[in-house]
C-alpha cells in the first residue's frame, strides 16, 4: 500500500499521466492502517486515507502491464494461485531480490523498531523514486509483459 501511494504521489507531483498504479495483497483482511505508517505518509504529503484493501485476482494480470510483489511470500502465492512469475519491488528499484516485510508479518520480533525501519524505508524510496525515475522507468520496462 505504501509503495502504491508513494508512486502515485510522485506521478502527480511531476505531472506524469497515463499510468495507473494500484495495490492488492495476497489477503484482504479488513484492518485499520497502522497509525505510524499513516502518519509517516501524511508527513511526506501523501494522503492514504482513501485506501481500500483488496486481494489480488486473475483479472489484475490481464488489466495491468506489470504486477510487482513486495515479499518473497507474495511471489510464492502468485505462482501457486496464478502460475505467474513476477518481480520483487526491490528487484526493479535496486536490482536485488530482497523482500520488504509487511507490518503484519508474524515473524517480526520487535514491532516498534520494525515500524521505524519501514518509515525510514518509505522516505528513502520516495527520495529514490524522485531522484531516479528515468532509471526506474527503464528498469520497469525490462519486466513489463
Amino acid at each position: 500500500m505504501s509503495a502504491e501511494y508513494c508512486l502515485k504521489h510522485y506521478l502527480e507531483k511531476n505531472n506524469i499521466e497515463g499510468l495507473e498504479v494500484a495495490s492488492a495483497g495476497t489477503g484482504a483482511i479488513p484492518q485499520k492502517m497502522n497509525p505510524i505508517v499513516k502518519a509517516t505518509l501524511l508527513s511526506l504529503g501523501i494522503n492514504p486515507t482513501k485506501h481500500k484493501q483488496r486481494q489480488i485476482q486473475k483479472k489484475h494480470f490481464d488489466k495491468y502491464d506489470l504486477v510487482v510483489a513486495m515479499h518473497k511470500n507474495h511471489l510464492k502465492f502468485i505462482k501457486e494461485h496464478f502460475g505467474k512469475e513476477v518481480p520483487l519491488f526491490d528487484e526493479i528499484c535496486y536490482g536485488k531480490k530482497v523482500s520488504i516485510m509487511d507490518c503484519n508479518d508474524e515473524f517480526m520480533s520487535n514491532y516498534r523498531d520494525y515500524i521505524d525501519e519501514v518509515n525510514s524505508y518509505i522516505e528513502y524510496t520516495v527520495k529514490f523514486i524522485n531522484n531516479s525515475m528515468p532509471k526506474f522507468v527503464k528498469n520497469v520496462k525490462n519486466f513489463v509483459k
